[in-house]
C-alpha cells in the first residue's frame, strides 16, 4: 500500500469542528423522524454552564476532571495527542465527535482550537475532562491535514462549546535542530543550493532513482523552528514516488543509501517558494531531518 507523500500536522478536533455540523438528533432512515442520540453522545446535564467547582483559567476556559489519568507528562510545544472527544453547543445540540463508538483521532497542539490546546497542556494520559470553551477560543487559527490538503471556505463564527475530551496518548514531537538557519561547513551542497549533512551513515552501494518508490521517516521545520510535518509523530513512515517529491528532496534522495539519515537545508526556490499558492504549506527556506528507510 502506498501512503500519501505528506504527513501534515493537525488532524482531529480542529478539523472536525470546522467541517462537521451534526444536529442534536439523528434522522431515522425508516420513519424519517428524529431519533434520540446514543447515550454516549447525549449532552451532560451541565452543558450550559460549568459547575462552581470547575477549574477556571484566566482566558475564560473552565474545566472539570471526570476521570483521572496516570503519569506526570503533559503535551507541550509541537506535541500531538491521540484523543477522543464529543462537542456540544451550550444548548445541548451536538456539534462534532471523534466517533459514535468512542473512536480516537490525532490532534496536534499547534493546530488545535485554542481552548482545547489550553486544556490538553494540563492533562496527562488517560485523563478525561469536561471543558467549557468561550466562542473566542473555539476557532482554529490554522488547520493542516495529513495527506491531501483541502482549502475550506471561512467557517461561520463559532459558538461557545462544551467538550468532553479524553487524552489517550501523548505523541512527542521531535525537537528542532539548533542549526536551522545556517548549515555547518561540513555540509555538502547540490548544484541547486540544497545543503546536506549526513547524521547517520547508511549501508549498500545503491541509490534511488526518480522512478523509485522511497519509504522515509522525516520531520520538517521552518527556519524559525516551527514543525509543520512529521512522520515520527505518527509512528509510521511515508512512501512516495521520488519523481513527484519536493524539488529539494529530488536533489538529496538520489545521493542517499538505505539507512542513511541526513539533515537538509532547502532554499525556498526548491521548496514551496516564498509565497506558496496553497495556504497550507510553509513559505521560505525549510529544514528536514530525513531517513531513507527503503526503496524499490
Amino acid at each position: 500500500m502506498r501512503t500519501e507523500p505528506r504527513a501534515w500536522l493537525g488532524v482531529g478536533l480542529a478539523s472536525l469542528l470546522l467541517i462537521t455540523a451534526c444536529g442534536a438528533q439523528d434522522i431515522d432512515a425508516n420513519t424519517k423522524t428524529l431519533a434520540p442520540l446514543p447515550a454516549g453522545l447525549a449532552a451532560p446535564p451541565d452543558v450550559a454552564d460549568p459547575p462552581a467547582e470547575a477549574i477556571k483559567t484566566a482566558s475564560g476556559v473552565a474545566m472539570m476532571v471526570v476521570t483521572s489519568g496516570s503519569g506526570v507528562d503533559h503535551p507541550a510545544g509541537d506535541d500531538c495527542v491521540v484523543l477522543s472527544f464529543t462537542a456540544w453547543k451550550r444548548d445541548g445540540s451536538l456539534v462534532s465527535t471523534s466517533g459514535r463508538g468512542g473512536q480516537s483521532t490525532v490532534q496536534c497542539l499547534s493546530s488545535a482550537i485554542p481552548g482545547i490546546a489550553e486544556a490538553l497542556r494540563s492533562m496527562v494520559a488517560g485523563e478525561e475532562r469536561h471543558v467549557w470553551i468561550p466562542a473566542e477560543l473555539a476557532f482554529a487559527a490554522h488547520v493542516a491535514h495529513h495527506g491531501t490538503k483541502h482549502v475550506h471556505e471561512e467557517p461561520a463564527p463559532p459558538p461557545d462549546l462544551t467538550v468532553d475530551v479524553k487524552l489517550i496518548r501523548i505523541l512527542k514531537a521531535p525537537l528542532p535542530p539548533a542549526d536551522l538557519t545556517t548549515p555547518p561547513r561540513t555540509a555538502s551542497r547540490t548544484p541547486l543550493g540544497v545543503a546536506i549533512q549526513v547524521l547517520v551513515q547508511g549501508t549498500g552501494p545503491k541509490h534511488p532513482s526518480m522512478t523509485s518508490w522511497v519509504t522515509l521517516e522525516y520531520s520538517g521545520w521552518t527556519t524559525d523552528g516551527k514543525l509543520f510535518e512529521s512522520t515520527t509523530i505518527s509512528g509510521h513512515p511515508a512512501t512516495l514516488l521520488l519523481g513527484t517529491a519536493l524539488p529539494g528532496w529530488r536533489e538529496a534522495l538520489p545521493r542517499m543509501v538505505t539507512g542513511e539519515k541526513v539533515r537538509l537545508w532547502i532554499p525556498a526556490a526548491e521548496a514551496y517558494g516564498d509565497r506558496p499558492v496553497e495556504r497550507m504549506v510553509p513559505a521560505g527556506n525549510l529544514v528536514y531531518d530525513m531517513e531513507l528507510v527503503a526503496f524499490q
